[in-house]
């Protein structure tokens, strides 16, 4: 499988519609997803879970995919946070290459809409 396509994979796992059986496998606490591109001898599975709970998050699901004959791998965490800016100055710190990341922030909830409907009526009076 190339990076592309465990890329893709990915993605469309995160954002398709769930099948009953996916959905018991998942938790509504899922919020974003992030892919990192490890080199095989840099690759520490405690050192990245440190970087990630520092930050008071918690990983939700992980897969893992080598390419280029092994040497290289492609790390994807599902994280139960929402704004994974924090998340990826670290890793940017510690020289990981974040290959891909996506978040749920900005989805309006239905309070968040009405709110803003009662504001916006509060203003034009």
């Amino acid at each position: 499988m190339s990076t592309k396509e465990f890329i893709k994979r990915q993605v469309e796992k995160y954002t398709s519609p769930l099948t009953p059986e996916q959905f018991t496998e998942l938790s509504e606490s899922e919020n974003s997803i992030l892919i990192l591109e490890i080199p095989l001898k840099d690759y520490s599975l405690t050192e990245i879970v440190r970087i990630v709970e520092s930050h008071y998050v918690h990983v939700m699901s992980l897969d893992l995919l080598p390419v280029s004959g092994g040497s290289i791998l492609l790390l994807s965490l599902k994280l139960d946070v929402t704004d994974l800016s924090p998340l990826l100055q670290s890793f940017e710190r510690f020289n990981y290459n974040v290959v891909y990341h996506c978040s749920r922030e900005g989805e309006v909830t239905d309070t968040q809409k009405e709110r803003l409907a009662e504001l916006i009526y509060y203003l034009e009076m």
